[in-house]
């Protein structure tokens, strides 16, 4: 008859068989999901690690979008101002045609093209991107408006920033009341305005006052482009920075949660041959008990 002693052996017994299973399961679980743990508590440090490292991840992959966002609007700033530079240099081969005696005659057909001109570029100075105005600061009417021949800055001085990293941030807009010339007293669609009207008017001095403004415009445009270009060159830079973090801490994070596969299967057949003996022990144990109960 199986005495205490012998009962307390066979339960140890058993849960030593079932905490050889239960190893071997963990095992062949990490070497499946290739995962080294599937909960918290089964490595505590390298889950805090793995945690840590995916909040730098999103910080970074928020980066990534930031630039990315920061390059559309630099590029369609830059788009729309190479637009309004084209449409400047056609008012100035316009008026310099209409500064020639020769063509008195096509003046006032050349001051209502120097007009359709004027109306082009403030639609470019109004262009949005998302329900926004490009040139508008962080206004939501247009950045420019025409009324009685007064054109005003209707946007505000609000200038857009993305960030790119903790401490970097990187300017991608500018605002019409800079580029088309209202903060120098010299926009450019009252600059237009009044070469039309000197050109109905055959007024050189005026003419020859328009070209020059017409240059003054085309300069603060450039100067925008200018700008925008090293803001575009900067987002590109900081760009490949922010992937290079999000690779290097991607494979960090391999790191803290991947199993190494060779040393899986290993694990794997360590935790099986261990099962293996303990189980053939707990049989050989059953065994000498079974005898002596018969004895």
């Amino acid at each position: 008859m199986r005495v205490p002693g012998d009962l307390a052996r066979f339960h140890a017994g058993l849960a030593h068989l079932h905490a050889r299973l239960e190893g071997a399961e963990a095992a062949r679980e990490r070497l499946a999901t290739g995962k080294r743990f599937a909960a918290v508590s089964e490595d505590v440090t390298a889950a805090g690690r793995a945690m840590a490292l995916r909040a730098e991840l999103r910080v970074h992959e928020q980066y990534a979008r930031n630039a990315a966002d920061g390059a559309v609007w630099v590029d369609l700033a830059d788009t729309t101002l190479q637009d309004v530079v084209g449409r400047l240099q056609r008012a100035r081969e316009l008026a310099v045609q209409g500064a020639s005696s020769t063509n008195a005659a096509a003046r006032p057909a050349i001051a209502a093209e120097i007009e359709a001109l004027r109306d082009e570029v403030a639609g470019l100075a109004n262009r949005r991107h998302l329900g926004r105005g490009l040139f508008a600061g962080f206004a939501l009417d247009d950045a420019v408006s025409g009324s009685g021949g007064a054109w005003t800055y209707t946007g505000d001085l609000g200038t857009m920033e993305r960030r790119v990293g903790d401490a970097e941030t990187v300017e991608v807009s500018l605002t019409a009341h800079g580029v088309f010339g209202f903060a120098a007293g010299q926009d450019v669609f009252t600059m237009l305005d009044d070469l039309a009207a000197a050109l109905r008017a055959g007024d050189q001095a005026g003419i020859r006052g328009g070209i020059d403004g017409i240059d003054a415009a085309r300069e603060r445009v450039t100067d925008g482009l200018a700008r925008l270009g090293a803001a575009g060159a900067r987002l590109e830079a900081e760009g490949v920075r922010i992937d290079g973090a999000i690779l290097a801490g991607r494979e960090e994070l391999g790191d803290a949660e991947d199993v190494d596969f060779a040393e899986a299967v290993m694990e794997l057949q360590l935790h099986e041959a261990a099962y293996e003996a303990a189980l053939a022990a707990f049989a050989r144990a059953r065994h000498s008990s079974l005898v002596d109960f018969l004895r």
